[in-house]
Order: structure tokens, then C-alpha cells, then sequence
């Protein structure tokens, strides 16, 4: 008989629980090749084509000003990684949330560490980017 993921995390502190247990650290080194060699097939056309015509392309707003391409070809090399170094923890979170989601049950923020390291680790490593290859 299959285990409730419920009954496995019944709560946040669960989750964290296993998180801290289980996380394997994700770094810019990991993501850097792919992000750059996107920036480099791309020409460095990374953005909105009006932020990229008004040439003020600035570190404090540049994350806003990417082009749908663009983020999605970074999420999705950051997916990758992290997926790569925590398939379980990935697969576990993404299980809660799509339970919760499609049954009404548990609570999908229960894995909130997971959803908030992806968000902390994608913007600072759009800021590293910048300050490595798109502010040069």
C-alpha cells in the first residue's frame, strides 16, 4: 500500500525537516556554462526589446526587463541542476504541491523551502550573471 505523502509530511516543519537532511547545495558554478552560453548564443538579446533599444540595461531592473525566452531558458537550466543534485527533494515537493492542487488536501506550502531556495538561488544567480557577463 502506497504511503500518504500527508502522512510522510503532515506539516512544514516535516518537510524542512527532510529538507535539511537531504539538500544538496546548489551553486552558481553549476548553472554558469549553461546561462552564459545562452547569453552568447543570443548575442546578449536577453531582454524586452523596448529596455534593450532604451540602452539603460541596470542591475536593479534588469531581472524585470528579460525577455519570456530568456527566463524560461534560465528557470529551466536552474531546474535541471537542481534536479540533477535532489531529484528526491524535487519530486517530494513537487508531489505536495500537485496533491494539494488536485485533491484540495494537505497544504501546498508545506514545501515553501523548496519553492523559496529555487526563487533565492535564481535571482542571485541572475545577478551574478550580470555582474560576470552582462555589465562588461
Amino acid at each position: 500500500m502506497e504511503i500518504d505523502i500527508f502522512e510522510q509530511f503532515p506539516n512544514r516543519e516535516a518537510f524542512d525537516e527532510y529538507w535539511n537532511r537531504h539538500y544538496v547545495t546548489v551553486t552558481y558554478d553549476d548553472v554558469k556554462a549553461a546561462f552564459e552560453n545562452y547569453v552568447r548564443s543570443a548575442g546578449g538579446h536577453i531582454y524586452l526589446s523596448d529596455y534593450e533599444e532604451k540602452g539603460c540595461v541596470s542591475r536593479q531592473d534588469f531581472k524585470e526587463n528579460l525577455s519570456q525566452e530568456a527566463q524560461f531558458t534560465f528557470q529551466d537550466g536552474l531546474t535541471e541542476v537542481f534536479y540533477e543534485k535532489n531529484p528526491e527533494l524535487y519530486e517530494t515537493a513537487f508531489a505536495l504541491y500537485e496533491e494539494a492542487q488536485m485533491t484540495g488536501r494537505g497544504d501546498a506550502a508545506i514545501a515553501q523551502t523548496f519553492h523559496d531556495t529555487f526563487a533565492q538561488l535564481y535571482a542571485e544567480f541572475l545577478d551574478r550573471l550580470f555582474d560576470e557577463v552582462l555589465s562588461k
